[in-house]
């Protein structure tokens, strides 16, 4: 059985294939298509702001900066969104 951390992993690149996105507009599909695993009630233990930013959240940025650090997507600074690199 997959991870929730896992799943964001494979679903982000294919999110990303219709365009950029922000991280808000990957979070929000990611929501979409797991809402199960996408709990806004389960604070980030990770960070001082967790009522801003769920666990969830926290493993999708995760997620991220792991495809970016594989060369999988890559972040533009110039319009401050993710896409496949």
């Amino acid at each position: 059985m997959s991870t929730p951390y896992q799943i964001f992993y494979d679903k982000i690149p294919r999110i990303l294939e219709s365009g950029p996105k922000s991280h808000r507009e990957i979070a929000k599909q990611l929501q979409q298509c797991y809402p199960d695993y996408c709990d806004d009630s389960i604070p980030c233990s990770h960070r001082k702001d967790a009522c801003i930013h769920p666990e969830w959240d926290h493993l999708a940025r995760t997620a991220e900066q792991a495809l970016k650090r594989k060369g999988i997507i890559v972040h533009n600074s110039n319009i401050k969104k993710w896409q496949t690199a």
